[in-house]
């Protein structure tokens, strides 16, 4: 500036120019935006870019979620449930549908699985659902669920010591398993750590990630039908605002092939176990009263009103009397020799059914596990029971349990405390009647991932 100063003519000269470079940048800089307004500048690319897959591809950019909830898959005995949900608090059902298995196929657990596992590409493909991730559960009957009582070490991970234990007991190499452990907290043991143990064969979870990635699904979570069961009861305190309240709560999933049993304190799980009966038991038993075919006991069985005939109830209140009471004197009446089974599937034909056997069986597992709680927790009892699974829409089999048991008890119906946007597409189940056996693949669609 002192150089300019010197001289003004020099200054004249350079403020003349500094104006016309500012004015011709100006007119070629407007110029240029009216071109750009009128014609893309982006040549073959940009005339295609409005154009084909790339394109709509790219208008989606805004709408992905990466945290969406994954499709939940489980390999039931009676079926395959699929769940998709969306969104969060609450989550909404976005597509359900259910694959029943077949009738020939309920007794031979291998044959199921393999069955399962080749229909489930074309099951979710016909579908038609849209999804690329997907949880599964693992089998209650390919799994093991067993307490321990550990001694800690210093430095070893508590599944090493659990699986080592088990392998030892299954007469296997520990690398062969998958272990997961559940620390009872507050359980009253002799300065031992009581430990709920869950382990599968690593080669089956193997196959199970296979089959969702041949339904060209990504494996994010593989989880047990336990966590889900808790999660599932979870999202029901939630929902009703007492999910901070403990209260000591039985779980019971009434499965075709087994029965689960859980106790929570709240949201804590503090006893898990197998029962290796259910209601193909039912059925086998009325097969062998009736000699008619499964498919048979299973329609009587739904039908049924009373599982046990009065005249069996008054014969076992009369054996637990006073000892030394003479028996009751047997009927001569003639009707009395042929009774005859009605129920509302429209039989009529052979005795009465009889399921006391088979029920005392699972009424003395079930208190076994209260009294298996009882001796951890001497201060808490148990005071709820809340049914789950498909046979939980039997009411005369839970009002039965609930009896024998001594607790008030209620049904859980998961899909209920989901939101609905809509028509919501089915296949295989009814939305609008309870379906408490969708606990689980709900729980595992809220369970969080895991791989």
């Amino acid at each position: 500036m002192m150089w300019i100063g010197r001289s003004p003519f020099r200054r004249a000269i350079f403020v003349c120019s500094v104006c016309w470079l500012g004015n011709a940048l100006t007119d070629a800089g407007w110029k240029g935006i009216r071109g750009m307004k009128q014609k893309q500048g982006f040549g073959k690319l940009g005339a295609k870019l409005s154009k084909g897959k790339l394109g709509s591809s790219l208008s989606t950019v805004g709408s992905m979620r990466p945290g969406a909830i994954p499709l939940a898959i489980e390999f039931g005995v009676s079926g395959i449930k699929a769940l998709q949900l969306s969104g969060s608090n609450p989550s909404s059902i976005t597509s359900a549908a259910f694959l029943p298995t077949p009738d020939d196929l309920l007794d031979s657990p291998a044959k199921r699985m393999l069955f399962q596992m080749d229909a489930l590409p074309k099951f979710l493909k016909g579908e038609k659902m849209n999804a690329a991730r997907a949880t599964s559960l693992i089998p209650s009957g390919q799994m093991i669920c067993k307490h321990l009582q550990i001694i800690p070490t210093e430095g070893v991970p508590i599944e090493q010591i659990a699986g080592a234990q088990l392998s030892t007991q299954l007469g296997c190499a520990p690398a062969e398993l998958l272990v997961r452990c559940r620390v009872v907290k507050g359980a009253k043991t002799s300065g031992k750590i009581e430990v709920i143990c869950f382990a599968a064969s690593r080669e089956f979870v193997g196959r199970i990630m296979g089959s969702l990635k041949a339904a060209k699904l990504e494996p994010v979570g593989i989880h047990t039908e336990f966590d889900a069961m808790a999660r599932a009861v979870q999202l029901r305190d939630t929902t009703n605002g007492s999910a901070s309240t403990i209260k000591p709560t039985l779980i019971l999933d009434l499965g075709t092939g087994s029965i689960k049993a859980m106790i929570v304190h709240g949201i804590e799980m503090v006893f898990a176990r197998t029962i290796e009966i259910g209601a193909r038991h039912l059925d086998e038993s009325i097969c062998h009263q009736l000699r008619c075919t499964m498919f048979e006991a299973r329609q009587m069985r739904e039908g049924l009103e009373t599982l046990i005939p009065a005249k069996a109830v008054a014969s076992a209140e009369v054996s637990s009397g006073l000892p030394g009471m003479p028996p009751p004197a047997e009927s001569s009446d003639e009707t009395a020799e042929t009774p005859s089974f009605q129920s509302g599937s429209g039989f009529s034909r052979g005795p009465e059914i009889d399921l006391s056997e088979t029920l005392e069986i699972i009424t003395d597992e079930v208190s076994m596990c209260l009294r298996y709680h009882n001796a951890l927790f001497p201060a808490m009892r148990v005071e709820r029971l809340i049914f789950l699974g498909g046979q939980a829409k039997h009411q005369s089999l839970c009002s039965h349990l609930a009896r024998a048991l001594n607790l008030e008890a209620q049904v859980l119906d998961p899909l209920a405390c989901l939101a609905r946007t809509g028509r919501v597409p089915t296949s295989g189940i009814d939305l609008h009647t309870p379906q408490p056996g969708w606990a689980t693949v709900v729980g595992g669609a809220l369970s969080p991932m895991d791989l």
